[in-house]
C-alpha cells in the first residue's frame, strides 16, 4: 500500500480560499497606491487570471483590478465584449476627443446607487505583457455622432474603452471620485439651444436620454439638462 496522503497546511487552505473566494476591498483609501509592473511567469499569469475571473463572477461588474482584491500586481480583467486579462498594462496613447460618461465602482459602494459622472478619452492604446498592443475605441462609424443616449450607452466598444481606463486608473491609484476624473462644469454664460437641437437630459428615474430642446422645455423641472 502506498501512502498518497497530501499534507494540508493552513497556508495552502488560505491560498485556496483566497483563489476561489477573493474578497473585495471596499475602502477607497486602501486603493490610492500606484501598482508597479513586475515580471510574471506564465504560472503567475494563470493564477492571477483565475483569481480575477473568480472575483468578477462572485462580485459582478464588467471589470476588476488586481489591487481591488488585495493583489499587489499590475493586472486587471475587462469583460465587456469578451474576457480580457491585461498584465502590466500601460496607456501609451489617448485620443484628443473625450466623452462624458456615467460610472460605478464595486469598491465605492455609494457609486452603485449614485453613479459618478466622469470624463473619458474616446479611444486609447495600451501596451501589456501578455497581449502586446491593444486599441480600445467606439464601435460607431467615424465622423458620425451617436443619435441618442441609447446608441451612446449601447456602444460596447466605447463601454469597453471606458472600462479599460477605469481599471488601469485603479492600478495607478486613481478613483472615479477623484477631481481629475469627475466631470464638472463651470457655467460662465448659460448656453442657448435651438428648439430642435438635441440635448442630453437626466430623467426623474435617474436615466439619461437625448431629446429635442423644445421637449425638454415642455417637461420643465422634471428633467435636468446635462
Amino acid at each position: 500500500m502506498v501512502d498518497t496522503a497530501i499534507e494540508i497546511t493552513q497556508e495552502k487552505i488560505d491560498k485556496l480560499t483566497s483563489t476561489l473566494f477573493p474578497k473585495l476591498i471596499k475602502d477607497p483609501s486602501k486603493l490610492k497606491s500606484v501598482i508597479q509592473p513586475k515580471p510574471m511567469s506564465q504560472e503567475d499569469i494563470d493564477y492571477i487570471t483565475l483569481q480575477l475571473t473568480n472575483a468578477l463572477e462572485i462580485h459582478g461588474g464588467i471589470g476588476l483590478s488586481a489591487n481591488q482584491i488585495g493583489l499587489d500586481v499590475r493586472a486587471c480583467i475587462i469583460n465587456v465584449k469578451e474576457p480580457l486579462v491585461l498584465i502590466n498594462p500601460t496607456i501609451v496613447e489617448v485620443s484628443r476627443d473625450t466623452v462624458a460618461y456615467i460610472e460605478q465602482c464595486l469598491s465605492i459602494p455609494k457609486s452603485m446607487g449614485k453613479p459618478v459622472k466622469t470624463i473619458r478619452h474616446k479611444s486609447i492604446t495600451i501596451e501589456c505583457d501578455n497581449l502586446g498592443t491593444v486599441v480600445f475605441s467606439p464601435d460607431y462609424v467615424e465622423g458620425r455622432e451617436w443619435k441618442d443616449s441609447n446608441e451612446f450607452f449601447g456602444d460596447t466598444g466605447l463601454l469597453e474603452c471606458v472600462c479599460a481606463q477605469h481599471e488601469i486608473d485603479h492600478l495607478n491609484g486613481t478613483l472615479i471620485t477623484d477631481t481629475k476624473r469627475r466631470y464638472t462644469t463651470t457655467v460662465v454664460k448659460q448656453k442657448s439651444y435651438g428648439r430642435n437641437e438635441m440635448v442630453m437630459v437626466k430623467l426623474p428615474d435617474g436615466s439619461t436620454e437625448f431629446i429635442k430642446y423644445k421637449k425638454a422645455l415642455q417637461l420643465g423641472s422634471s428633467v435636468e439638462i446635462l
